[in-house]
């Protein structure tokens, strides 16, 4: 799980990677029901609003990215504010190899690498924290997305969904006393909720 920094050299053998279909599974088969085009969008943006906590919402995207990464291919992970340990990535059955960790130290450098990564055409996922970012800026990643045919994950905080959207996928996820995440699909213009789901993964990050 090497750290990179802001060169950022995403190359691969083979050069860019083959296409992806249009979505990938979560891995939830409810989940995958809810969700427009049946899992998490390729060419896209999807943006998960949860509390200052991002851990327990990231077991939405680990069988995901556990398929993925066993498929070699590259899974960035940038700016995460409790990154995940080599054990807990094992854990879900993740290649330590395919992931990079991402670390950069500004806001515009942080966003700059989002879409670098996006861009680049190598990276199958890429998961960033981004707290603020305005219209001009998501319009970028989601162009970055698709022309680097990559699935863009953006972990926001809960606050950040009064910010101004894309054509994105906005879901807005909860822990619940069940031990498990209540999963609510967003309007795109007015956030209003569209539809919701109760999820109980296998395993949840323990928060506190």
């Amino acid at each position: 799980m090497p750290p990179v920094n802001l060169s950022l050299d995403f190359s691969q053998p083979g050069g860019l990677a083959r296409p992806m279909s249009a979505a990938i599974s979560s891995g939830y088969p409810a989940l995958d029901v809810m969700l427009p085009q049946g899992g998490w969008p390729v060419g896209g943006i999807t943006e998960i609003f949860c509390s200052h906590d991002s851990r327990p919402a990231l077991a939405l995207v680990w069988p995901a990215l556990a398929r993925l990464s066993q498929a070699k291919r590259w899974l960035a992970m940038i700016a995460p504010p409790n990154a995940p340990t080599r054990t807990e990535l094992q854990t879900e059955g993740i290649d330590l190899g395919q992931v990079l960790m991402i670390h950069p130290h500004a806001t515009s450098n942080g966003l700059w690498a989002v879409e670098h990564a996006l861009r680049a055409g190598t990276c199958a996922t890429v998961l960033s924290w981004v707290n603020h970012a305005d219209r001009h800026a998501m319009q970028d990643l989601r162009g970055a997305a698709l022309a680097g045919n990559s699935c863009g994950l953006l972990f926001r905080p809960e606050r950040a969904v009064e910010q101004p959207g894309i054509d994105s996928l906005r879901l807005r996820v909860t822990p619940t006393e069940r031990q498990g995440l209540y999963v609510e699909l967003l309007e795109q213009r007015r956030n209003r909720v569209a539809s919701g789901i109760f999820i109980e993964p296998a395993r949840l990050f323990q928060t506190g």
